[in-house]
């Protein structure tokens, strides 16, 4: 049979006031001993003071409120004991520190904290809240099930707290800590957190959620990093290291549909803005019906305390392609985003605008030498600009000249020279005398066009070509009018031998029907109009001699000027 003690057999201990008051358990100095399979059933409120101790085995269930003015923490028990609290808005309250072991949360109603309040074993809220205003629940046990909860009637219990009050948990594993925050001030809400410690080592986070406006405590969310589009201004949670160094995970739970859709967790920072604390990683929590945003790196640094679901604005990135040219060159400069495409691009130029507007790219020609500096800015309407910026190197460019085309007869050489760099390679490379010379002697059996490839120390080419055209003999190659009509009607009014250029050795003499010569010239620029010693011939026949030159032979034939 259960030994049940009821609060009238405590004569020794316990003082009780008048039937007409409050029902209490008054302990004044005296040593409650709960043992065995006994419990405590206290239908009012419980008072300890004056150095008064409670040694709870088993049970006690309080109906009313807790208050410890004893300066001590009440519970001598180590390891054991558990208080249910059964009423209906029940406040834990006194001027010192009560350490539980198992605290149950029961019932109906809130459950309030004046006070800090310690748990080394278990804290289980089931469906209720527990209201610490600015005061702290400790719980020191590292089992990931030190702190429970249950939903009851779409209502899971939860921790509320104010200012720098929150649920403190000590954590010694890397799996997920869970810290069930919410409130009921304003819009109720259950906004849950998940700590993921880094490492073993023994440490102590603790969570408020702050269910207002972060701007309304002092953090103001118009102070914010360029890159931050748009700060959660319903709610946001303070989040503290209160032992150790590790770093943490973070994992914020909160309603896309009510709250807004963030992707990002952002921190205070001691420059007195808000920036990013991490990228998150989007996911959902079935058991709560919640979206969730995991910090994608691990944070570092939690003081600053407050955190915020952030949106930020999608990252640019500039890409140059090539990177590095050759001032004759071109080269694309592109710009992409990590999200949405940014509603104007600014691409500035060794510091000058080239171009703004929707485009995303910009084609960039004749940049000055050396390294110029390139960067491209994206804006959106609601969010800051954000920027990218890379290194374009540019070396001095050739223009490659190939001359002269010319026209050579079988078995012939022609002499081909290229300028503008400082290596030459000749293509096709048969039939010359040097295909990495900047001049060259080509001896095509057939017409070849040549093209050589001219490079600067620099590494920039350009090309150029030039026509080799082969014929059987010279007659395919000179061709010698017989009719010279010098009237200034623009048509053969001099004598042109067509490619005479081609044979600057040349020789020519002109005679009349009696031998006497009338002209007489070398390397003949086509300029004879039928004169002689600056008078006009006579129209009639004439008789030429072409000394082609070098073992081209000489030519002969007639030519008639023709006077009207």
């Amino acid at each position: 049979m259960k030994n049940i003690i009821y609060l009238s057999l405590f004569v020794l201990s316990c003082a009780f006031q008048s039937i007409a008051q409050t029902p209490m358990l008054s302990n004044q100095g005296a040593l409650i001993s709960v043992k065995g399979n006994a419990f405590v059933a206290v239908h009012g409120d419980v008072q300890n003071d004056k150095d008064g101790t409670f040694h709870n085995s088993n049970a006690l269930h309080l109906w009313g409120d807790w208050e410890n003015n004893a300066n001590n923490e009440a519970f001598t028990s180590i390891g054991e004991g558990v208080v249910h609290l059964r009423g209906s808005n029940q406040t834990i309250t006194g001027t010192s520190i009560t350490r539980f072991y198992d605290l149950r949360l029961e019932n109906l109603g809130i459950k309030h904290a004046t006070i800090d309040v310690y748990v080394d074993g278990f804290l289980r809220l089931n469906d209720r809240e527990f209201d610490v205003d600015s005061n702290v629940v400790h719980v020191f046990n590292t089992n990931l099930t030190a702190v429970e909860h249950l939903q009851v009637a779409n209502n899971w219990g939860f921790v509320s707290s104010l200012k720098d009050g929150g649920l403190l948990r000590h954590t010694n594993t890397t799996a997920a800590y869970f810290y069930p925050v919410g409130s009921t001030q304003g819009t109720a809400r259950f906004r849950p957190v998940n700590i993921h410690p880094t490492s073993t080592a023994p440490a102590a986070f603790k969570v408020r959620m702050a269910n207002v406006d972060a701007s309304l405590e002092g953090w103001d969310r118009n102070l914010r990093a360029y890159r931050i589009c748009e700060l959660n201004p319903n709610f946001y949670h303070r989040i503290s290291r209160t032992m150790g160094t590790e770093e943490a995970n973070v994992e914020l739970f909160f309603d896309a549909a009510q709250d807004g859709n963030f992707a990002d967790i952002g921190q205070w920072t001691t420059a007195n803005i808000w920036d990013v604390a991490a990228s998150g990683v989007l996911g959902t929590n079935t058991t709560y019906n919640l979206d969730t945003r995991t910090s994608q790196q691990a944070i570092s640094s939690f003081t600053p305390n407050p955190f915020i679901l952030t949106r930020l604005s999608p990252t640019v990135n500039l890409t140059v392609d090539p990177s590095s040219i050759c001032s004759t060159d071109t080269t694309l400069l592109t710009a992409s985003s990590s999200g949405a495409a940014f509603s104007n691009y600014d691409f500035y130029v060794d510091t000058f605008l080239v171009q703004s507007g929707s485009l995303d790219y910009y084609n960039l020609a004749s940049p000055r030498l050396g390294e110029v500096p390139i960067w491209v800015v994206g804006s959106f309407p609601d969010c800051g600009d954000v920027s990218d910026t890379t290194l374009l190197t540019v070396y001095q460019g050739v223009t490659a000249t190939a001359y002269s085309d010319t026209i050579i007869i079988a078995g012939t050489s022609a002499s081909l020279t290229a300028t503008g760099g400082d290596f030459y390679n000749w293509l096709p490379d048969t039939a010359l005398s040097c295909n990495m010379c900047a001049t060259t002697i080509a001896s095509p059996l057939q017409t070849t066009t040549y093209w050589v490839e001219v490079e600067n120390i620099d590494g920039c080419k350009d090309t150029a070509s030039v026509l080799v055209d082969v014929r059987e003999d010279i007659n395919q190659v000179v061709f010698i009018p017989n009719v010279l009509t010098p009237n200034n009607d623009g048509f053969n009014d001099t004598w042109r031998i067509k490619n005479i250029q081609l044979f600057p050795k040349n020789a020519v003499r002109i005679v009349n029907r009696w031998g006497d010569i009338v002209f007489r010239t070398d390397n003949y620029q086509n300029d004879w109009e039928g004169t002689y010693s600056g008078g006009q011939l006579p129209a009639g026949t004439y008789y030429y001699v072409l000394d082609i030159g070098g073992q081209w032979g000489v030519l002969k034939g007639d030519v008639t000027i023709i006077r009207e």
